[in-house]
């Protein structure tokens, strides 16, 4: 009697062994499939990453620069005050870089701005315009986008009575 127990039990355990091989290989082939998956979709999510980016970036831009904005005056006499000047669009301009930079740290991704060039410039009807000029760069590890964006952004006279 002791021999066949003994026999079942290796048969049993030949069986156990023979399974969890075969659960570690597809484990690992699991693995192996889940990094293909994400290294793919993270490449396609990229672009739509950097195109919300874009839009954005420069809406930060119009938040900070159009709170510049205040209006001296009554009625007829009122007159466009800008209370910064274009030397300030730096500033703004390395705190909103700042601040994208954490956000897209968070998920993985390494994200760069560089201000190329900005000007400000008096248009028809009392309005003013900043113009940036600016290189947005977005790298997930694996790739990575690089883009330059004019932002024009239209401070318009508010009329006060």
């Amino acid at each position: 009697m002791k021999q066949q127990d003994s026999g079942q039990m290796i048969i049993l355990m030949g069986v156990m062994l023979s399974l969890s091989i075969f659960v570690l290989s597809n484990l690992a082939a699991d693995i192996i499939n889940l990094d293909t998956v994400i290294s793919n979709e993270r490449a396609t999510s990229i672009v739509s990453e950097f195109a919300y980016i874009k839009e954005t970036f420069g809406t930060s831009m119009n938040y900070y620069l159009i709170n510049k904005v205040s209006v001296e005056g009554i009625g007829d006499d009122s007159k466009l005050v800008l209370n910064g000047n274009p030397d300030e669009i730096t500033k703004t301009f390395n705190k909103i870089r700042d601040e994208f930079y954490f956000i897209e740290l968070q998920y993985g991704n390494n994200f760069d701005a560089k201000l190329n060039k900005y000007w400000y410039s008096h248009i028809i009807n009392e309005n003013y315009v900043y113009f940036a000029d600016v290189t947005l760069t977005i790298d997930d590890g694996q790739a990575q986008i690089t883009d330059n964006v004019l932002y024009s952004i239209v401070c318009e006279p508010q009329v006060t009575l």
